[in-house]
């Protein structure tokens, strides 16, 4: 079932697989963000962390203020 969630966009910023899972509706909506760990005895799914669906990307750059 975790595998069905689709990948994260803070996924390409780090080695693991991140997934996300979006829980609430509208402006009460949030991304749970997960990975799963497949080479365990039992398989399992590790919380990362829960954000607002509004919150920057994690391991994003924040962007430079233009010199003018």
């Amino acid at each position: 079932m975790p595998n069905c969630c689709p990948l994260a966009r803070e996924s390409a910023y780090f080695s693991q697989e991140i997934r996300q899972l979006l829980y609430g509706k509208g402006r009460s909506a949030y991304r749970i963000l997960f990975t799963v760990l497949d080479n365990q005895a039992i398989p399992t799914v590790r919380i990362l962390h829960v954000r607002h669906a509004t919150q920057k990307t994690l391991g994003e750059e924040p962007k430079k203020p233009d010199a003018n």
